[in-house]
């Protein structure tokens, strides 16, 4: 009975590795933090191949220039996914993700959306500030600085 209930704990222990909950797409958090850092460091967002078309104009530029002035000075002391949401559909592939990004005076949490179309790389097409107070949990405040694509009709 012993060797019976050792070999079901360990066919267990090798299953429940194999069960995890589900993760953010890998790329689009790269590419979500990336501009963030980007943004951060006023880096030239014009050579950013990652930010889809709407986003590379001059004034879309001039506004995600704008956000820097809105950040806590340094980098950030951590940083934490707060949330992700992936959707698919014939139109193509949208992932949008709210990162915490943890400062001595403020949180800064952003949210950036991507589109990935038929060439399957992921596009920035938004992207959303708000400040909380350090260890605040999430506001239902509208963003102090917003950057994105206009709607399109499906």
């Amino acid at each position: 009975m012993q060797r019976r209930s050792l070999v079901l704990a360990l066919a267990g222990a090798l299953v429940l590795p194999a069960c995890s909950l589900p993760t953010a797409d890998k790329e689009a958090d790269a590419k979500a933090r990336a501009l963030y850092e980007q943004i951060r460091t006023g880096a030239d967002l014009s050579a950013n191949a990652d930010l889809a078309g709407d986003l590379r104009t001059p004034q879309a530029l001039a506004q995600l220039a704008k956000v820097k002035g809105a950040l806590p000075a340094g980098p950030p002391t951590a940083v934490a996914n707060r949330s992700w949401s992936l959707s698919a559909g014939t139109g193509g592939t949208k992932a949008t993700l709210v990162h915490a990004y943890s400062y001595p005076s403020a949180t800064v949490v952003a949210q950036t959306m991507l589109a990935k179309g038929d060439d399957r790389l992921w596009k920035i097409t938004g992207f959303h500030i708000r400040l909380a107070a350090p260890g605040a949990p999430g506001q239902r405040k509208a963003p102090a600085v917003t950057v994105e694509d206009q709607p399109k009709d499906v």
